[in-house]
Formats: structure tokens, sequence, C-alpha cells
């Protein structure tokens, strides 16, 4: 039984994830094309022979080792139109994505049936869980969110560390998604205090993988890991903050953290709005505290849609949410995801990094670029004069 429920597995993920770059796929032209330019996809590839190379146009990647540090160990290396090239990026990212919906996919069927499993890992499919990896090479996002969902399916303290100080040396934005995590083992019947008791292992656990990751990130800064980072790269996080102060952001904001998850957000909403109804308890305002500095935590950079998919466990939190403290039953609940899919394939996928204050006087494609499907993107790549032809 254990042994076809992960052969299922395995079909949803992989589908899962066919099914999403059929939806948002790579631009072939920016990334193989003769005479492209260039993007982060080579300071990938020039980590991949080198890891702690500093010739970089993105000074942060010098922090960022884990991909360019498999690729060499397994010999992806490679020219941007070189096939060894292609395993290591994107294929690399592309393979952690579908171990990711795999896994995801079998933690959801501890909690739910398999049918709304699946149609919980295909509606994560339609947001920034797999738009950006998909379409933007040299961005293994993925090698963060795998740590993530191996989060959500044990909850072993050595598993915990090591996964937890993988995602964080890749990504710290992996620390987003832990609330969550602490929120989809919660124990069910039992006091705050014997929760946070049962819980504390976990908790431990994920501390000291982060303190690892921060250890070798200032290992790498001083030198300790290979020559040292000369330039460190330095978030400025307040200016960030301060766009919320001015009400002429808040519509831009909004509407970059909707394209995080596009309409799958109805489920959290739904889940707060439950909250709100009933006796908060701690696991509650946890969850509430959680979502909105979650939330508030994307505005300090510039990809914020990109963020909101590294607290993906929001959204099976949130299901779980309506499903024991609601009326909410399970085919109630496919029956608004399976809408929700629907709605996230017919609208468009967007990335945005802000919206002019002018926007109605604007095309939006000065401001929003889309994700385009895979049939546009051949057609493209057939078509244009430094695409196929040049191979």
């Amino acid at each position: 039984m254990q042994r076809s429920l992960r052969k299922n597995s395995i079909i949803i993920g992989f589908l899962s994830w066919i099914f999403s770059i059929f939806l948002f796929s790579p631009r072939l032209t920016l990334f193989l094309g003769e005479g492209s330019g260039t993007t982060r996809r080579d300071d990938i590839l020039a980590q991949c022979f080198d890891p702690f190379t500093k010739n970089l146009k993105e000074p942060i990647l010098a922090y960022r080792i884990i991909q360019p540090s498999i690729a060499k160990a397994l010999g992806w290396c490679g020219e941007k139109r070189e096939f060894l090239a292609l395993l290591g990026s994107p294929g690399i990212a592309y393979i952690t994505l579908i171990l990711t919906l795999i896994i995801l996919n079998l933690s959801l069927k501890k909690r739910f049936s398999n049918s709304l499993s699946l149609l919980a890992t295909f509606g994560l499919a339609t947001t920034h869980l797999t738009q950006w990896v998909n379409t933007h090479w040299g961005h293994p996002d993925s090698l963060t969110f795998l740590p993530i969902s191996l989060l959500m399916m044990s909850r072993q303290p050595i598993l915990i560390i090591i996964a937890t100080s993988i995602g964080c040396i890749n990504d710290e934005r992996i620390i987003l998604s832990l609330p969550f995590i602490l929120l989809w083992w919660w124990p069910k019947n039992k006091s705050w205090n014997q929760s946070l008791k049962n819980l504390f292992p976990l908790i431990l656990s994920s501390f000291i993988g982060i303190a690892i990751a921060f250890f070798i990130k200032v290992s790498l800064q001083q030198g300790l890991i290979g020559p040292g980072i000369f330039e460190p790269y330095e978030v400025d996080t307040i200016n960030g903050y301060f766009r919320i102060f001015n009400p002429s952001n808040w519509l831009g904001l909004a509407f970059m953290v909707f394209l995080g998850f596009r309409w799958l957000w109805i489920i959290p909403i739904f889940a707060l709005v439950i909250l709100f109804k009933g006796r908060l308890s701690l696991r509650s305002f946890i969850f509430i505290i959680s979502s909105l500095l979650a939330i508030l935590a994307t505005f300090t950079v510039a990809d914020v849609s990109r963020s909101c998919a590294f607290f993906f466990p929001m959204i099976p939190v949130a299901m779980e949410i309506l499903k024991d403290q609601s009326t909410w039953s399970e085919s109630k609940l496919k029956f608004w995801i399976s809408w929700i899919i629907g709605l996230n394939v017919i609208t468009p996928a967007l990335k945005v990094y802000g919206i002019p204050p002018d926007w109605w006087a604007v095309s939006p494609l000065e401001w929003a670029t889309p994700a385009l499907p895979l049939p546009i993107n051949m057609w493209k790549w057939l078509t244009s004069p430094n695409g196929a032809i040049t191979w």
C-alpha cells in the first residue's frame, strides 16, 4: 500500500510540474539564443566550474553555493548552450522542483484524501512555487523549496537540521516557512504548554540548522571557506519597509502579494475569517501573526511575489484549519480548489516589481511581464533570428 502511494505521488508530482511548465515556460531565446544578453544563469554557470568565483554580476550569489557545488560534483558544467550546462541549470532546479511537488503530495496525503491532495498539489503548481523557477534559469529557489517540503514530511531532528541549514544557505527566505511548519506539526487536543513541549525538538533543531547556515555564510565572507567575499552583499530592508508608509504604494504591494499565490489566497483568507470568528487559541494566534509578518517581510525585496512562494506551507495549514475548525468538508475544499485552479489557469501570471502611480494610462507591458505558456515560447524560439536557427 505504501509503495503504491509513493508511486502515485511520483506520478502526481511529475505531472503537476509538466502542467506548471506548460503554463509558465522559459524564454529560450533569452537563455539559449545566440547573441542573447547575460542573465543570472551566466553567474551560476561560472560558479559551477568554481563555486567560490568572485567574478559575479550579482554579489549575493557568492553566498549561495549549494546549486553550483552540486553541479560541480556531478560534472554538470559547461558553456550556456552545452548539454552539461543545461543539466546544471536549469536541470538541477527543475529536478528539485519535481521532488518538492512529490514530497509535498506525500505530506498532504498524511492529512487529506488522495483526491484532495492531488488538487492541492496541482493548485500550488499554478503559483510562484513553480512560476519563478520554471521561467528564470539561474534562480534555484527549489533547492530551498525541497528542504521545506521535507520539513512537512518528517520531524526527525537530524533531517530538520540538515534541511534547514541547506535551505537557508541557498536562500534565507526559508525562515518565512518555519512558523507554518510549526503549525503543520501542532498536536491536536493538547494544551498550549503540552504542544510547545512536544514541538520543542523541532524548534531547537530548526535553530541549530539556521545557526549552521549562518556560520557557513560568515565563513564564506571571512575566507574560512574559500577565498573570502570582499564586497559583502547588503540588503536595504529599511527602504523596503518605508514603502508601506506611502499610500501610493499600497495598491502595488497588495497586487504583488496577490500574484504570489493568485486565487489560491482564497484558502488562507477563508481560514483567517474562521479564526477571527471563533475563540483564538495559541495556534490560531500564531497563524494570524505569522501570515501578517510573512507578507510584510516580502516588502523588503523587489521580487515580492516570488518571496511569497517561500511560505507555501501556509496553504496546507489553512486547508487543515478549514477542515478541523469549521464545518468545511473535504468535498467543499475540493470544490473551491478546483475552481481556484481554473482561475489560476485562465488569468495571467505576471512578474511585477511595482505599479506606476498613473498605471491606468500606461501599457501594462511596461510594468508587468507575463509568464507565457510553452507553445508561445516554443514558437518564438523557432521563429526568432537568434533562436533555433542559430543551432
